[in-house]
């Protein structure tokens, strides 16, 4: 019965590539590894496999946390357990059910959910029991949800899935891969095959853009395409920032730091690059509204005679040129000096981030949706392989942090994480500046396409059901 039902659905994975139906292809540079969620390293990877995975949550078009896969779920008082009941007649491309030994799989292969013990209720409710108290931990349950055996199966690129697509063909010239199509398993919306077609390098996708190849790809510099529109989307899950790294005396003294943010008109620097952060819990429902986080100050006048230090870039011509504005600004207005330091973006991690080889750091920073920034701020996180680049360490902003984690309530966590973004605008560790834009290029003949919470790359294709195409098939 079992092999029959594979070869039904192989029999109509197949028919699907040959309908006739509104597509549309997107051009990427490079190749695709793997969609398994265990598996994705790149943007592209992680694309893919959030369209045809699902998780047991996801973040709705608002950025809040609301069930996907899940049904039910419970707490317990001391926030220790979570047992969760996915919905019943869940179902794998497969034709399958989806059942609690495909949770307990995912969480064993997942690096953010290995060292929590998953325990089998039913064949629905799995219990997950964490290490220590962790009040993001629900956050964390957005991974997507794998067939149990998959990275035993062998099909990397075209898995057995649950989401609303579904990889239908792959197309190889030897060992490379040209092209993936997947399927749009939603009746109501127009465009059901959207196909990404693979290239060696962005000229040759602007020249597949001009020959009318392709619909739709990422820029990572502006053009000019007599077809194209332009959409710059904020990644509002990247942060660009100065850190001044409090390691050195240098820095000690929390005057130099805020005379050095109040002289800097971030918001006009920053235009072409992306929108302005609003702190270390920036355009979020925990960020603070009552906080002015610009700091500048037009009318502000001071000197630090004898003051000078170096910034640390990665050498892109874009970051070059922005540093090399506040460099100017510092000094004219400040009258210290400044020297920069460009290093290769290859070699940036060991050089300089792993031993905190810097005076001031120009770095763009991943977070997560939930505010928890333990491991940004937390003192404890300031060596070693910690991510708290400032090397920033205050007893108020650590107990903020340590309650946020413990506390689920939203309207408690909220009364920490003000405390937290309270501190950090007052000591001034880093000055927070913008979130990049991705420029999306889209064929002209795509009309639906809009404005959106674009956390992360994958975010571009939130609205794909309004997305419809007035060419002819």
């Amino acid at each position: 019965m079992q092999f029959l039902q594979q070869v039904l659905i192989y029999i109509s994975t197949f028919l699907l590539t040959l309908t006739p139906a509104p597509e549309f292809v997107e051009g990427v540079v490079g190749q695709p590894r793997s969609f398994l969620p265990s598996q994705t390293v790149t943007q592209h990877d992680k694309t893919i496999s959030s369209l045809i995975y699902r998780g047991l949550f996801e973040y709705d078009i608002y950025g809040t946390l609301v069930p996907n896969l899940a049904e039910t779920w419970e707490i317990s008082e001391d926030g220790m357990v979570y047992k969760i009941k996915i919905k019943d007649n869940q179902y794998w491309s497969d034709g399958s059910k989806i059942t609690s030994n495909d949770l307990i799989y995912s969480a064993y292969t997942s690096p953010d959910l290995n060292e929590v013990a998953t325990d089998k209720v039913d064949d629905l409710t799995v219990m997950y029991t964490l290490p220590n108290k962790f009040s993001p931990f629900l956050s964390l349950l957005t991974t997507m949800v794998m067939q149990e055996g998959s990275e035993d199966a062998g099909h990397e690129l075209d898995p057995v899935s649950s989401g609303q697509f579904r990889v239908v063909r792959v197309e190889r010239n030897g060992p490379v891969v040209k092209q993936i199509t997947l399927w749009n398993n939603d009746q109501e919306q127009e465009i059901r095959k959207l196909v990404f077609r693979y290239y060696a390098n962005e000229e040759e996708v602007i020249t597949a853009a001009n020959l009318g190849e392709i619909e739709g790809f990422i820029g990572t510099r502006q053009y000019k395409l007599e077809n194209f529109d332009e959409y710059k989307y904020p990644l509002q899950g990247v942060h660009y920032s100065l850190y001044f790294n409090l390691r050195n005396d240098k820095f000690a003294d929390v005057e130099l730091r805020q005379k050095l943010e109040k002289v800097l008109p971030v918001e006009d620097l920053i235009l072409p690059y992306g929108i302005f952060v609003e702190g270390p819990i920036s355009r979020s429902v925990f960020t603070e509204r009552d906080i002015e986080f610009n700091k500048y100050d037009k009318t502000f006048k001071g000197t630090l005679p004898g003051v000078s230090f170096t910034i640390t870039v990665p050498d892109v011509n874009e970051h070059v040129e922005l540093v090399k504005q506040i460099e100017q600004i510092w000094e004219s207005k400040l009258g210290i000096t400044v020297d920069i330091k460009k290093v290769d973006p290859t070699v940036f991690y060991d050089e300089v981030i792993k031993d905190y080889n810097y005076e001031v750091l120009f770095y763009g920073q991943e977070v997560g949706r939930d505010p928890d920034r333990y491991v940004s701020w937390h003192s404890t996180q300031k060596e070693g392989t910690g991510l708290n680049l400032s090397g920033f360490s205050h007893v108020r902003a650590d107990r903020a942090l340590e309650e946020g984690r413990n506390e689920v309530d939203n309207n408690n966590r909220i009364v920490h994480y003000t405390e937290f973004q309270k501190v950090l605008t007052e000591q001034v560790p880093a000055i927070f500046l913008y979130h990049p834009y991705t420029r999306y290029y889209i064929n002209k003949f795509i009309t639906g396409v809009g404005d959106k919470y674009t956390f992360s790359l994958k975010d571009r294709f939130m609205d794909f059901s309004n997305w419809k195409t007035v060419k002819t098939l």
